[in-house]
């Protein structure tokens, strides 16, 4: 069974980004919707698709004292915005595996988890949102992931040289340059 996801045209997008108040009321509908942003993954993934889902439900908070302000009219909803997968993807097709290379996946999880919301599950990079915030939301989503695809070019490369600096400057402890 096929989920229906609706796909928004690029003026759409900047709507969504501006907060288009009818694009947000689809998402507190449950609309899922799916947007080809301007950005392009390196190599030959293509441009950097952001999927907008209704969200995992929050625990539910304290109850409303009396005389507090009315609910708003239009129901706040949960909102997921995700990359469909394809940082990690991207990452991978460049020859960085996070499953392998231990520096680039705490580097990478670090910039995810500096996100307020942000996660990453089932091979999804992710930022939690609402139907009310997700303008604001999907403009740091799109930060991280650039963030995300930045390592190749540059937290990745500090790292190895920040690595490569202490191996020359510290003692040999372990007695690797014996062997």
């Amino acid at each position: 069974m096929a989920i229906d996801m609706h796909d928004l045209s690029r003026s759409e997008l900047v709507g969504l980004l501006a907060g288009d108040p009818r694009l947000r009321a689809r998402l507190a509908a449950g609309e899922r919707l799916r947007a080809e942003t301007p950005f392009r993954y390196p190599g030959r993934r293509g441009p950097v698709v952001v999927y907008l889902t209704p969200g995992p439900t929050p625990a539910p908070g304290p109850a409303a004292e009396p005389g507090a302000a009315a609910p708003p009219a239009v129901p706040v909803r949960p909102v997921r915005i995700s990359d469909g997968g394809d940082v990690i993807k991207s990452l991978d097709e460049q020859g960085m595996d996070l499953a392998i290379d231990m520096i680039l996946s705490k580097t990478a999880f670090h910039a995810v988890k500096q996100a307020e919301g942000g996660g990453i599950a089932g091979g999804q990079v992710y930022l939690d949102s609402t139907s009310e915030a997700v303008s604001a939301d999907l403009w740091r989503f799109l930060q991280m992931v650039a963030e995300i695809i930045g390592l190749r070019h540059s937290k990745y490369k500090d790292a190895l040289v920040q690595l490569s600096r202490r191996q020359d400057t510290a003692p040999d402890l372990i007695g690797w340059e014996e062997h």
